[in-house]
């Protein structure tokens, strides 16, 4: 029995790895998982507060362990973090070690094919049966908004279906990650390594200060008038859709994961390799406790000033008005640094402390986790719009009703995502990969010339030295 479960678990895990590359991480395919799970969790707990299918202690105990229940909410910072890392990869190795720069045709190809398939499909049929006022002529303007990856912005966020404004920031991103890295490599890819290092590091605080001036002053200006002496209201108002949004465009989110990547190309390739291997290796479980305290501590922070509402927590109370003050501004950055130290802790921490993150049904739901992230919320509203009422009139307890509102999502989210992996996102990829390949067979062809005179920066390797190491 055991051996036919190993083979159904290799059996599934390669069908589902189809689409993925030779190198990739196989740890941060169960990170996306819990990323995608803690989302989950947050809107399942969410909406069954808010249909009083259970109500959160508020005594100071009793609120710790119910602000767990909501946690999951930042697992969108967590997506917002790996995708920093993930994306920056290849960046990150061009500039600290003169590899070949990445194609940008490449790069566009393969994230529209990635991303664009599901979502297209997915908005389809959400407006087809979920919302079909949006097809008709006075809903174009918002229409267009979703079909252009606009759907941060005020007219349309949380609209339709509440995870898709994230899908916006990070499509954004994507646009902007090329032009981001060829500024920074303009700078960056001269001089040894350890100069290469403190650039790419001064470049990466400059984005992100540019994230958390930017959320100070989109949230600031939403408000009041205050900051009207340094740029006129109409101005502002132009300019916040397109670097603020409606609640920030998350560069300090990305910019951490992008931090962490640059640690992790120079651990790769950085001379002596091992010594530097140890040292992080020998770092990484205290980064993990830290990471995972702050998150915790955050998100105390997080439900006290959200959903306590006229209640009292007796040991923040002194702090209220600078922890109610301040939430939207440092807030997410305090999310969005406990992941990075964990992510941090994850690639270089020993065996025991990667391989929890590599277990097969973790990784299956990472694969998935794309279709999972934009169905489950739809799939909560219509169990507790038709079907709780039902369970309501039977007079279920509690944690029945609970149960089997867990169950529904389990056995209807799950399997639509995994045909929706299998039959839309993975050919999208593949059309995406072949269409690479066939852009790189052309370039010998378009390239070709009577005389070839490489460019000298792809010929030089960096030469080990005393500062190097």
């Amino acid at each position: 029995m055991l051996v036919q479960m190993q083979v159904f678990s290799q059996s599934v895990t390669h069908t589902l790895e189809d689409g993925k590359h030779k190198k990739s991480i196989r740890s941060l395919d169960g990170v996306r998982a819990i990323a995608c799970l803690g989302v989950v969790s947050f809107h399942l707990n969410l909406w069954s507060l808010i249909g009083h299918v259970w109500s959160p202690a508020l005594d100071d105990t009793g609120a710790i362990f119910s602000s767990l229940a909501l946690m999951g909410e930042s697992g969108v910072l967590l997506f917002f973090v790996l995708s920093g890392f993930l994306l920056f990869l290849p960046y990150a190795k061009a500039m600290l070690f003169d590899s070949e720069w990445p194609s940008l045709r490449r790069f566009y190809i393969r994230r529209v094919f990635r991303i664009l398939p599901a979502y297209y499909v997915t908005l389809f049929l959400m407006l087809l049966y979920l919302s079909p006022d949006y097809l008709l002529p006075q809903y174009r303007d918002k229409l267009w908004l979703f079909l252009t990856f606009r759907m941060d912005l005020p007219a349309t966020y949380q609209q339709l279906n509440a995870p898709f404004w994230t899908l916006a920031i990070e499509f954004q991103f994507y646009l902007l990650l090329p032009l981001i890295a060829w500024l920074m490599g303009r700078l960056v890819r001269w001089g040894s390594l350890n100069m290469r290092l403190f650039k790419l590091t001064i470049c990466l605080l400059v984005m992100f200060t540019w994230g958390m001036a930017t959320r100070y002053w989109g949230f600031k200006l939403a408000d009041t008038n205050q900051l009207d002496y340094l740029i006129p209201h109409s101005l502002a108002d132009t300019l916040r859709p397109f670097i603020f949004g409606t609640v920030s465009k998350f560069f300090e989110s990305f910019a951490i994961g992008m931090f962490v990547c640059m640690i992790y190309i120079y651990s790769q390739h950085a001379s002596p390799i091992a010594k530097t291997r140890r040292s992080l290796r020998l770092l990484a479980p205290f980064s993990f406790l830290f990471g995972i305290t702050l998150l915790c501590v955050v998100n105390l922070w997080h439900y006290y000033v959200i959903y306590m509402i006229g209640r009292s927590l007796h040991f923040l109370d002194p702090y209220h008005e600078f922890l109610e003050g301040y939430r939207d501004i440092f807030m997410q950055v305090g999310f969005s640094l406990s992941y990075g130290f964990a992510l941090f802790a994850i690639l270089f921490g020993p065996r025991w402390l990667q391989r929890p993150f590599e277990w097969s049904p973790l990784r299956w739901l990472g694969f998935i986790s794309f279709s999972l992230y934009m169905w489950h919320d739809p799939l909560i509203l219509y169990f507790l719009g038709s079907l709780l009422p039902h369970f309501q009139a039977m007079e279920w307890s509690g944690p029945a009703k609970y149960a089997a509102y867990v169950l529904w999502v389990i056995v209807t989210a799950i399997p639509l995502s995994f045909i929706f992996y299998r039959r839309i996102e993975l050919p999208g990829m593949r059309l995406g990969e072949k269409l690479c390949q066939l852009s790189a067979a052309r370039k010998p062809a378009i390239a070709a010339t009577p005389v070839t005179v490489p460019d000298s920066r792809t010929l030089r390797t960096p030469k080990p030295s005393s500062s190097s190491s």
